[in-house]
């Protein structure tokens, strides 16, 4: 299983340096991949429902200080600073971009990289944030699948002729430089409908936590979707979000539970960093690396 870690991204203390710092020892420590979340801005109060939370309500340890860097941007930095570790989003909102305008930009982050972009995309869900960014907020699911499209299209095709979806006319467009490979697109989200285009457009599934002692179970829809497709349904991988955590004296209930995510299916697994003690992320990542993350990844 590929392990990957999160990087420093919310709040004041998610400063040049320590995003630095912590991008470089993930990458000397081992791990695989770098990870951000997506929120361009935040309201003073949320209207949209979470739909991860039972009553709805944000998290408030989500979003410490009210301040997030942008994710393609800091990924486009770590870039620049890295040469080997992957480089992923936890997922992209796609609904609230152009979607010819996203895969131009991961397709220069990608060529810039080496060939190291993960695509974790999702729909979103804060409605709010959509409208603030002047996107639509209805149909959310129609025009993420639209979106996948073009961006598929775009990432793979050195020219895009007659692509047409009920929201974009994509015909005779390059959007060249192209990735040096096939960018993964994993897609979040768990209803019947986010399982059929798993399984039709993605490369895989981001799952979050909830499904951690059930991943391949929960996959099932996708793999079926997938040969109804044509496609190979075992080519699918599965990602997982927040396995764990890296916090003094719970690095071994992180690597704990990254165990139960492998035995459960899941081949690419994404540790946290606890806000408190984001400072410390650099350190906690070697520490962690050295005493379990060989062991993690040999199976």
């Amino acid at each position: 299983m590929q392990v990957g870690v999160q990087l420093p991204q919310l709040g004041e203390r998610a400063s040049r340096d320590l995003v630095i710092r912590h991008a470089l020892a993930a990458e000397e420590a081992g791990f695989d991949a770098l990870w951000v979340n997506d929120h361009v801005m935040f309201p003073r109060e949320w209207r949209s429902p979470y739909p991860y939370a039972p009553d709805g309500e944000v998290p408030p340890r989500t979003y410490v200080d009210h301040s997030i860097i942008e994710p393609l941007a800091e990924l486009t930095f770590v870039a620049g600073v890295t040469s080997t570790i992957g480089l992923g989003t936890s997922v992209l909102v796609l609904n609230y971009r152009s979607a010819a305008y996203t895969a131009k930009l991961i397709a220069s982050i990608d060529h810039l990289a080496g060939g190291r972009f993960v695509l974790g995309a999702g729909m979103g869900w804060a409605r709010e944030e959509m409208e603030v960014l002047g996107q639509p907020t209805n149909r959310r699911g129609d025009r993420f699948e639209a979106n996948v499209r073009v961006i598929r299209a775009l990432l793979d095709e050195e020219w895009v002729d007659g692509l047409e979806t009920e929201f974009h006319t994509v015909d005779g467009w390059t959007a060249r430089p192209l990735p040096p490979r096939h960018v993964p697109i994993w897609i979040g989200g768990d209803s019947e409908q986010q399982m059929r285009r798993i399984g039709e457009l993605g490369d895989g599934w981001l799952a979050h936590a909830g499904y951690i002692s059930r991943a391949e179970e929960a996959m099932a829809p996708a793999r079926e979707a997938a040969e109804r497709a044509g496609r190979d349904p075992a080519a699918l991988r599965i990602g997982m979000n927040n396995v764990g955590i890296l916090a003094e004296g719970r690095l071994e209930q992180a690597a704990e539970r990254l165990h139960t995510a492998r035995d459960s299916g899941v081949n690419h697994a994404i540790i946290g960093l606890h806000p408190r003690q984001i400072e410390d992320a650099p350190d906690l990542a070697q520490r962690f690396a050295s005493d379990y993350l060989a062991e993690l990844q040999a199976e």
